[in-house]
């Protein structure tokens, strides 16, 4: 794993850093102003592909080429922990598969996968479309021309899909009061990952009232869905995979705050991708009549009129570009961090044990030496002849190696059954003077609700 130098070794190249910014605490007061993704964004802009800043005593690396990508995730995914760099994401999120490590994370994932494997997803296709079709009906009963919130109604749809699916409880109409609580938590870990000193929680600072009033909240709501799931019969839900599991060692099952963990996790994880993919995918769909009007008509042609089932996917090939470039430039998870186990050379670049390293999908998506037109809405980036010719880490919207997300499948295969039903029905516009600005917490996402009007096709 570590590369020492020696006489046969090319010398260290020298990595450039970001300006240190002030005493002691470097360019922590920058990344405050500008905010984690886009310090990383304007350092790449400014440095070049490897850029190191210090924040107080920690040094960070951020490293954006493919092959960067694949020698942390990938090669050496075993030296790039989730540790420090997640360790104030583990105190709303507590240690389900996504911030957890080890031994822990090793059964949690083995115990998930099967069914998040891509042969198992597609038995909720039908719950999918359902949602999809709900959400018509809805906007078939309002006054013509009234817009829709519809970063707001992705959420909702997306929230009913993953509880249905893995939880066999439809809690699509409660996700109101929850969804503000998950954006508080989200807040106040981006908030603490750049803060300078964090205050105990228990001091009734108005931050951590809020987190109090969001973690109770959202407990609440999460108890509530495991105490719905017990009384109903053992099925092959995932939450009924998850209560009945059992360590192999002990023979115990989860503890109650284990399976509470691992089912914030997955309902986070399972509606807040494919919610946030759909909104930018309208966004986006509604400025370029371009690309509109080759979807609308591959669906016209595959599809007709009747409802789209899995077998049509392989011939929705340009639906599936559509949602590959909306990922590719507003990858929901914009920003990722490793902490660095022993010291390493990556690229001829030194990074030293104890220093953290991010990746950041926003920047490589975009990055010049990969793409043809990295900053325009252009899916003929996803036609086979261009993937092809593309290294294969110069995309990565799922993350990459061993802990590539779990939920990848079923976010796809979603996206793409209500991308194709909504635009069965609907033409979507972006009502006009609006700022749409792109925010980063945690995941990215408008910074206010999208609104659009709906015309029938």
């Amino acid at each position: 794993m570590t590369t020492p130098a020696g006489n046969n070794q090319p010398s260290p190249k020298a990595v450039p850093q970001v300006p240190s910014g002030v005493p002691l605490l470097g360019s922590l007061l920058d990344m405050r102003r500008k905010g984690v993704l886009w310090f990383w964004t304007d350092a790449w802009r400014e440095f070049g592909d490897v850029v190191r800043a210090q924040m107080g005593p920690l040094s960070i690396y951020q490293f954006v080429r493919p092959e960067h990508v694949h020698h942390i995730l990938v090669k050496h995914q075993d030296n790039y922990q989730k540790g420090l760099s997640h360790e104030k994401l583990r105190v709303p999120l507590g240690k389900g598969l996504l911030t957890s490590e080890g031994s822990l994370w090793r059964r949690q994932r083995r115990l998930m996968s099967p069914t998040f494997a891509p042969k198992s997803v597609t038995h909720f296709a039908g719950v999918m479309v359902e949602e999809a079709d709900k959400t018509i009906k809805r906007w078939e009963t309002q006054p013509p021309g009234q817009p829709v919130a519809i970063n707001t109604e992705m959420m909702r749809l997306a929230m009913s899909a993953i509880s249905r699916s893995m939880f066999t409880i439809d809690i699509g109409e409660e996700y109101a009061e929850a969804g503000t609580a998950l954006r508080h938590i989200l807040e106040y870990a981006n908030a603490r990952t750049i803060s300078l000193i964090d205050p105990p929680l228990f001091l009734p600072t108005p931050a951590n009232r809020r987190l109090k009033w969001a973690l109770d909240t959202l407990d609440g709501f999460l108890y509530s869905i495991i105490g719905e799931r017990r009384k109903l019969p053992a099925g092959d839900d995932l939450l009924s995979l998850l209560m009945h599991a059992t360590d192999e060692r002990t023979g115990q099952p989860m503890d109650e705050r284990q399976l509470r963990d691992e089912v914030l996790i997955t309902f986070f994880a399972g509606h807040e991708t494919t919610a946030q993919l759909l909104t930018w995918t309208w966004y986006l769909l509604s400025q370029h009549p371009d690309v509109e009007t080759p979807l609308h008509e591959e669906l016209d042609q595959t599809l007709g009129s009747r409802t789209p089932k899995t077998e049509d996917l392989e011939n929705l090939t340009y639906t599936r570009q559509v949602l590959d470039e909306a990922l590719r430039l507003y990858s929901p998870v914009a920003v990722m961090a490793r902490d660095t186990v022993e010291d390493d050379v990556i690229d001829g670049y030194p990074v030293h044990k104890g220093s953290m390293v991010t990746i950041t999908p926003y920047v490589t998506h975009r990055h010049p030496e990969f793409w043809e037109r990295p900053g325009d809405f252009y899916p003929e980036h996803f036609a086979p002849q261009q993937v092809s010719a593309r290294p294969r880490y110069a995309y990565y919207p799922f993350g990459a190696g061993p802990r590539i997300c779990l939920g990848k499948h079923f976010a796809l295969l979603e996206a793409t059954l209500v991308l194709a039903r909504i635009a069965q029905r609907y033409r979507l516009g972006l009502v006009p003077n609006q700022q749409i600005e792109v925010e980063w917490v945690g995941t990215l996402r408008p910074s206010s609700d999208v609104m659009m009007t709906l015309a029938p096709r």
